[in-house]
């Protein structure tokens, strides 16, 4: 009732709506602040302050604050990649004298001596410590002054110079996400108009959904960022990314969701002869039917995405507001804005071909009709397919080498680069170990501390420990021989370094910082986030699918082909991306933030199905009849909104960034799989193969004649 109620109001005073939507719009986009402002990549922003990283990090603010900022190493070597020269190298050192007495803002420091040099004699690293944290104002502004300022300096005496270290990560990742969010936006505008254009054979069709998204993208950004401003939060550099291709996929598949069904009353009607306008009644019932399963659909996607409101790790927490607000508002978007452009539009919305006819002998029809023959082998033959590349998925690994996600080309990769060559890996983002004393810090005590990490595997050379002013503290920086950003090394700082920091220095408190030891909190605090929010998150979508279907078995089965499409993704994913393409491992927030678009996402068209099995089933057909009408009328619009869906965020793939590409893959085969697999064929089999079981306790009207003996015959 409610949303025939919607849907009349609606398409009664469409201009109204419109005219409110518009004032909205203008006024959210005019007067919000911007997103940007609340935007950050740095992980110890999202880490809770009891974590060992974040207490290394507060000790390091107040004992030494001129070091506990964001650091970088300036690497300088010959262009012809010969060794330093004495002069050479003393023109390297000049460099960082030079630099220092620049007083750049957002910079502490910039030093060079002697042990800069590497043992090779090929490279200088100098190193840079800024004034604040990674993604900081100052100290972005600060990298790209440092990199040309040394440029220019070392113009004409044949040394070049690069960049790297967390602050200029930073720096470089934002900027490739930048870029990112134009590829994807092109990507998806062209997919979506080239797509909708030639499934419906209208121009109006293909432009309408992109204006109107692009619009409510505006708003959404504006929304997120109000938020942030008022609950004081930041997000991550991957939410404007992650908001396009959510606004537009779901977008996109609402809209095709009301137009198929839209389409298909306009036909009925076409074919029973009726010669008046009937765009409005069958617009009315179009949201009506459409309403409930689209806001099923968004229900399911809006509590999958408020479940990471109870994660800990801050990276995740604060994805949720947005990605909420954005589903939320494609909502309303569906059920107002949308049907009234419609009204508005009238007959012209399918110009120039109209509607069209519904053709018999259609690939959907035949697949329905073999399911309705032979449901067992549709459902034993994709069953045995998904659980072969479930197999794949328990040979999952995860890497935190953020560094290792950018393209090749980037600065500071090239600068990391020519410091391997010369230089021990963990020179890139040196461990930091704090000794904070109760009372005057005797040097002498620290002496077990340095010998303990001193004989630690792995662990390439320890500095002598340097004293806080007050003398109640100390530091000691540890270098690794492997990559700091490594799993490896995560395990050393985790196990090794962290069990002969602690207690190595009696009546003090000992704790581990740096990068390292920050990535190091992040893994176990996802683990513990994953172990959280995926039950968290199914239990929710169950208790959703079953008010809607109003079902006890139904809800459970589609729900085990949700997580079962979840898995077979994620297998996908290790088959293409570690033995495909030789990835080390493969991005640590993709498992987690994978489920939540699967299973959410994907749920949208396991609703659809099973709301018109439901449907025609109600209306007295037998459960395999059920099921071909379903498949006949409903498959064809979920996999136009998949196809559209799953190339919308393939176009992630070709930003060049590692860990968008393998989201971007992976959501693509996990819609893929939810819209020509699961919900077409899968779920229609299941639910002929347990027939009045799997709508336990609904009822069934008296039953129509199909020709099927097995069931009594009444006219529908």
């Amino acid at each position: 009732m409610m949303f025939a109620y919607i849907a009349r109001t609606v398409v009664a005073h469409p201009w109204q709506v419109i005219a409110t939507w518009v004032v909205a719009a203008i006024a959210v986009i005019l007067f919000a602040p911007s997103l940007d402002d609340y935007t950050t990549g740095n992980q110890q922003t999202f880490l809770p302050s009891t974590f060992e990283s974040s207490e290394a990090q507060a000790v390091g603010n107040e004992y030494f604050p001129s070091l506990s900022g964001a650091t970088g190493s300036l690497v300088v070597a010959r262009a012809d990649a010969a060794p330093l020269s004495p002069a050479d190298q003393q023109t390297a050192l000049n460099l960082a004298t030079s630099l220092q007495n620049s007083a750049i803002p957002g910079v502490v420091s910039v030093q060079g001596s002697p042990a800069s040099l590497s043992a090779d004699g090929k490279a200088a690293a100098l190193q840079v410590v800024f004034d604040g944290q990674p993604g900081d104002d100052q100290v972005n502004d600060a990298v790209p002054v440092i990199r040309g300022d040394a440029e220019q300096q070392l113009n004409g005496t044949g040394l070049v110079s690069g960049l790297t270290g967390n602050a200029a990560i930073q720096v470089d990742t934002t900027a490739a996400y930048d870029n990112a969010d134009k590829v994807i936006t092109i990507a998806t505008v062209i997919v979506i108009l080239a797509l909708l254009g030639l499934i419906f054979r209208s121009p109006v069709i293909a432009v309408l959904p992109v204006l109107v998204i692009g619009v409510v993208l505006s708003v959404v950004t504006g929304l997120t960022a109000v938020l942030a401003d008022l609950f004081d939060f930041q997000v991550s550099t991957s939410l404007q990314s992650i908001l396009v291709v959510v606004l537009f996929g779901v977008g996109t598949d609402y809209i095709v969701f009301l137009l198929f069904r839209y389409r298909e009353r306009l036909r009925q009607q076409a074919a029973a002869g009726s010669t008046t306008d009937m765009h409005q009644e069958a617009l009315v019932f179009s949201t009506d039917v459409v309403g409930r399963v689209v806001a099923s659909s968004a229900l399911t996607v809006i509590v999958a995405f408020a479940a990471l409101l109870l994660a800990k790790l801050g990276s995740l927490t604060t994805l949720a507001p947005g990605l909420i607000v954005a589903v939320a508002l494609m909502l309303v978007t569906a059920l107002t804005l949308i049907p009234a452009v419609f009204t508005v539009l009238g007959r012209h919305l399918f110009w120039p071909l109209g509607p069209g006819h519904d053709s018999p002998h259609t690939p959907f029809a035949s697949i329905g009709a073999a399911i309705g023959h032979r449901p067992a082998v549709f459902a034993i033959a994709i069953g045995v397919v998904l659980i072969a590349l479930a197999s794949f998925a328990s040979g999952y690994k995860s890497t935190y080498n953020t560094l290792g996600e950018l393209p090749s080309d980037t600065p500071s990769q090239q600068a990391f680069d020519t410091l391997d060559q010369s230089f021990p890996a963990g020179a890139l983002s040196p461990t930091q170990v704090y000794v904070v004393a109760p009372g005057p810090l005797d040097p002498a005590s620290l002496t077990p501390l340095v010998t303990a990490l001193t004989q630690v595997p792995g662990v390439s050379s320890v500095a002598p420990p340097r004293p806080s002013q007050d003398g109640r503290a100390a530091l000691v920086n540890v270098v690794l021989a492997d990559d700091p950003y490594s799993n490896a090394s995560l395990d050393l700082v985790e196990g090794p370094i962290r069990d002969a920091a602690h207690g190595a220095v009696p009546g003090s408190e000992v704790v581990v910082g740096g990068q390292t030891s920050t990535f190091v909190d992040v893994r176990a605090q996802l683990a513990a986030d994953t172990r959280l929010v995926f039950p968290v998150a199914a239990v929710a979508i169950a208790l959703i699918l079953a008010l809607l279907l109003l079902a006890v078995l139904a809800p459970l089965n589609l729900l085990v082909c949700v997580a079962l499409t979840f898995v077979a993704t994620l297998g996908a994913v290790v088959i293409l991306f570690l033995h495909g393409l030789g990835y080390d491992g493969i991005d640590f927030s993709i498992p987690i933030v994978l489920y939540l678009f699967v299973v959410a996402i994907g749920t949208d068209y396991n609703i659809l199905l099973a709301s018109r099995l439901r449907e025609e089933f109600r209306n007295g057909y037998t459960p395999r009849e059920s099921a071909r009408i379903a498949v006949s009328n409903d498959a064809p619009t979920v996999a136009a909104a998949g196809l559209i869906l799953a190339l919308t965020f393939a176009s992630l793939t070709l930003t060049g960034l590692a860990n968008l590409a393998e989201l971007g893959f992976g959501v693509a085969i996990g819609v893929a799989i939810a819209a020509f697999a699961m919900a077409p064929m899968l779920v229609p089999s299941l639910a002929a193969l347990e027939r009045r079981a799997f709508w336990w306790p609904s009822r069934q009207k008296a039953t129509v004649d199909t020709g099927d003996d097995r069931e009594p015959a009444v006219p529908r």
